[in-house]
């Protein structure tokens, strides 16, 4: 039998061939280029349920940012385990710029001290994209106590030794430690009664169950404006354009302030200049004065900054409520 027989310039072209079939091969496992990104839509995973702040807030931003982005922004709620399950996913997600999540101080921050092993690392796994804003909050109190201010709050719980009660969502919650930076500030001391969510507290502060509550601004707001609950104080640095009469907390306790903010993360090893990318469009969003009023009538505050910045936010916080676990003895579940 006669050998194969192939022609010089067949013999030639194979190699050629070959060679080409790698370089597109290596070119589709290369990751998009910050200039071209996004090529396709974008995903901003949620860690609560819809309608809830961090879902109002992705959702106010999402159309804006996709706009001038080019491409769909779609959000999606994975709630539960205390944000566990969202931000698994966006720490496994490929570090593309398509997937990143929404997160806020009790995901990176608090629940380092409220669990004892968490399935994510809130520095090592992420990379820190944006600050978004904060969430506002306000003392309130059942009217029946005639308290108007945060004067006569610290008047009444002196006089009550430890007997006087607050509600949260939860031991652990926002709403829980916030309370207590105040108390340790004060030097005062309540009963602390822990609910299961924050509805159930605001049903008994409104029927006289318990004295206080910290809570978000949004849920409270009505039951003020009704008389039903008495605004006594914000713990945010500034007062609420919501409620400008209403002092803050730092007013009579210097330096004293407290927030629970939200940022945009994506994968650990996302580029950095995708990173960039999103940082600027984000903070273009978030300077929009229509999306700023849109997100301050939710009970919001729009605020930018770098990633370094948020960056920052993460550790410092890590660190604040480490030490307050301590100081107040939170034992990890």
């Amino acid at each position: 039998m006669k050998p194969a027989f192939r022609s010089t310039n067949q013999r030639n072209r194979l190699p050629l061939f070959a060679s080409f079939l790698s370089t597109a091969a290596l070119a589709l496992t290369q990751p998009v280029q910050a200039e071209d990104y996004p090529l396709q839509p974008i995903k901003i995973v949620v860690p609560s349920v819809p309608g809830s702040a961090p879902d109002t807030l992705a959702r106010l931003m999402a159309e804006k940012l996709g706009s001038q982005l080019g491409q769909k922004i779609l959000v999606e709620n994975k709630p539960g385990a205390g944000g566990a399950i969202a931000l698994d996913t966006v720490a496994r997600a490929a570090p593309d710029g398509y997937v990143l999540g929404l997160a806020h101080d009790g995901n990176m921050a608090i629940n380092t001290v409220v669990y004892k092993k968490l399935s994510y690392r809130p520095v090592e796994d992420f990379k820190p994209i944006a600050p978004l804003g904060f969430n506002e909050f306000v003392l309130v109190a059942n009217p029946s106590l005639n308290i108007r201010n945060f004067a006569d709050f610290l008047a009444f719980a002196r006089k009550q030794q430890g007997k006087s009660t607050y509600g949260s969502a939860g031991v652990g919650s926002p709403n829980h430690l916030f309370m207590e930076q105040i108390m340790q500030q004060a030097d005062i001391q309540l009963a602390h009664v822990p609910y299961k969510g924050g509805p159930a507290a605001m049903q008994d502060l409104l029927s006289g169950q318990i004295d206080f509550m910290l809570v978000g601004l949004s849920p409270a707001l009505p039951h003020i404006t009704a008389g039903k609950l008495q605004a006594v104080a914000v713990p945010q640095a500034s007062r609420s354009k919501l409620l400008p009469a209403v002092p803050t907390v730092g007013e009579s306790l210097p330096g004293f302030a407290t927030k629970t903010w939200f940022g945009l993360f994506g994968p650990a090893r996302l580029d950095s200049k995708i990173v960039a990318k999103l940082n600027q469009e984000v903070t273009r969003v978030l300077n929009d004065p229509a999306i700023r009023e849109r997100i301050a009538m939710q009970g919001m505050v729009a605020e930018s900054g770098s990633p370094e910045t948020l960056a920052t936010m993460v550790r410092d916080d890590i660190e604040r409520y480490r030490a307050l676990a301590t100081l107040i003895k939170l034992e990890a579940n």
